[in-house]
């Protein structure tokens, strides 16, 4: 959209830049995770109390940071990945679910540590992020769908990504200098270099042409008779 990247602090101050993971809770609140401690925003407010220990979140969870957060509606969970693991959490009790962490290959096709996540509910999808690339899950059969990953700056930027040109040589700091032949821009240059001293002789030659008629023929009788009608009329 318009305006946009934005630097993080505009919108929700209070936070710090490089957050680590956040989602959108039950309640409608802005979860946000960096390190060790965790920010609860309503709206663009940050909520009273925090930024608050990552072990006050609840029980079971990773004190020592997370790669991103999820939360299911379906369910009513809230997932936390971390690494190679994956855990489970219950809203409502503010605790892990027993039995996590569990590994992170029970989702099918998603890779080990993913940056970021997002439902769309409406398609029945969740979609993971990791660098340049994002997985399209599938909610239903619990896997990733066919020909994922895929570019994020292709998709969702609109960067269209070329080949690098393998015969390319770079230079010796690894970049190279472009050379761009501006013929169509100097042969416009020299065209008007040419017709703008001839319109010039032209005009020289029609002032000229009409002085040395004016010597021949004397002063026309109309501008002498506006010029002695003006003086009457004074």
């Amino acid at each position: 959209m318009p305006g946009y990247p934005m630097l993080i602090s505009v919108f929700w101050r209070g936070l710090p830049p490089k957050i680590d993971a956040v989602y959108e809770n039950s309640e409608g609140k802005f979860v946000f995770f960096k390190g060790k401690q965790y920010w609860v925003f309503k709206d663009t407010v940050l909520q009273a109390g925090y930024p608050k220990d990552m072990s006050q979140f609840g029980h079971g969870m990773p004190v020592q940071s997370i790669d991103t957060a999820v939360w299911w509606e379906d369910v009513a969970k809230t997932y936390f990945f971390k690494g190679d693991r994956y855990w489970r959490y219950n809203e409502e009790m503010r605790t892990m679910d027993p039995g996590y962490p569990k590994p992170i290959s029970v989702w099918r096709g998603v890779p080990e540590s993913p940056q970021g996540a997002f439902v769309d509910k409406a398609n029945g999808f969740t979609y993971f992020y990791k660098g340049k690339e994002y997985w399209k899950f599938n909610n239903q059969f619990l896997r990733v769908e066919p020909g994922y990953p895929r570019s994020v700056l292709k998709d969702f930027m609109g960067c269209e990504l070329l080949p690098i040109d393998p015969n390319r040589q770079p230079g010796d700091d690894e970049t190279s200098n472009v050379f761009i032949e501006l013929e169509n821009e100097a042969s416009t240059v020299k065209a008007i270099a040419i017709v703008i001293p001839c319109i010039l002789a032209l005009c020289l030659l029609v002032l000229v042409y009409t002085v040395v008629q004016f010597k021949r023929k004397g002063t026309p009788r109309h501008i002498l008779y506006c010029k002695r009608s003006m003086q009457e009329w004074v």
